[in-house]
């Protein structure tokens, strides 16, 4: 995240390139050391106390938690997980992750405290809209649109709706974001629907929140970042417990996620269940190559939320968070 920023901001990533540049200038294993233990120097403290940066950077904010967006609708709070895209013009969009939680008050989401600005929002575009009279999970995404070459905000509006624990994700190679539910709950209670999903938003830079469709063949569970291979489409998942698996979503249609696909785990070939988290000694080393293969999954929409046991047993390895 801290790379999409700096490229987001700009001038940092000219920095960084002007470092990277003369550390390969310099010839010798020991000067590229130095180089690197150097790193952008000391971080000076920032008066307004909001975050130190070496010399020679600098920050902006261009959004806050509580603002008036372009659609009438508020900043949520919780941001989290995030990427950039090029947009028309020069502009940048970013579209952006809230990471709400279902014991967030109304005050911290889109619609005010009140919840006076739901009656806006168009219903097909508000995945879970509460039960039992409460409010809807107030997770979801925003949309920036930043003029790079000015440094200003151009426009931001609400790009997802009523999703919860919306963490990490990533990027696809055909313009939109894949936000990631972190959090495994059943429909009751306050839900109207079951959540451990992940939703694709387009990166746009206008419009209304994208129609909410759950990714459900990529599987339930307690989603944390995702990473799509640009030729063949396949999408790797990671997920956020201690006792995880590593997956990979095949596509029926690469580009086209919603169309359903295969869920596979991964296994080391020849150890059935095989432990990468080192916990309990040091059974995997860095640079260290192992032959690998994956395990189809089934049910994957799991309703008791024993995905990764089941591709355990079957013979996943397990890992400690993504």
């Amino acid at each position: 995240m801290t790379i999409s920023r700096r490229r987001f901001l700009g001038s940092a990533a000219a920095i960084s390139l002007g470092f990277t540049g003369l550390g390969c200038a310099r010839t010798g294993t020991t000067a590229n050391r130095v180089s690197a233990e150097r790193g952008f120097g000391p971080l000076v403290d920032d008066p307004e106390g909001i975050i130190a940066l070496p010399e020679g950077f600098s920050y902006r904010i261009i959004s806050r938690k509580g603002e008036e967006m372009s659609d009438g609708f508020f900043v949520p709070h919780r941001h989290d997980g995030m990427a950039t895209f090029a947009g028309p013009d020069g502009l940048t969009i970013l579209v952006r992750n809230h990471e709400a939680t279902p014991s967030d008050e109304p005050v911290d989401g889109a619609f005010g405290a009140d919840l006076g600005l739901l009656d806006r929002l168009d219903p097909s575009r508000l995945y879970d809209a509460g039960a039992r009279g409460a409010p809807p999970p107030l997770g979801g995404t925003t949309t920036l649109v930043y003029d790079t070459s000015n440094q200003r905000l151009v426009s931001h509006h609400l790009s997802l709706a009523g999703t919860l624990v919306n963490c990490a994700g990533g990027p696809t190679p055909w313009g939109s974001w894949i936000s990631c539910e972190e959090i495994v709950a059943s429909a009751g209670g306050p839900l109207a629907k079951a959540h451990g999903y992940n939703f694709e938003v387009p990166a746009r830079t206008s419009g209304p929140p994208v129609e909410p469709v759950p990714l459900k063949a990529m599987g339930r569970f307690m989603h944390e970042a995702v990473a799509v291979h640009p030729s063949s489409g396949i999408v790797f998942q990671t997920e956020d417990l201690t006792d995880g698996l590593f997956y990979r979503y095949l596509p029926d249609v690469p580009g086209e996620l919603h169309r359903g696909g295969r869920l596979q785990a991964l296994a080391v070939r020849g150890e059935s269940g095989f432990d990468t988290r080192n916990f309990d000694g040091r059974e995997v080393e860095p640079g260290v190559g192992l032959e690998v293969e994956w395990i189809d999954m089934d049910d994957v929409e799991s309703p008791d939320d024993d995905l990764r046991y089941r591709g355990r047993d079957a013979g996943a390895a397990v890992f400690a968070r993504g």
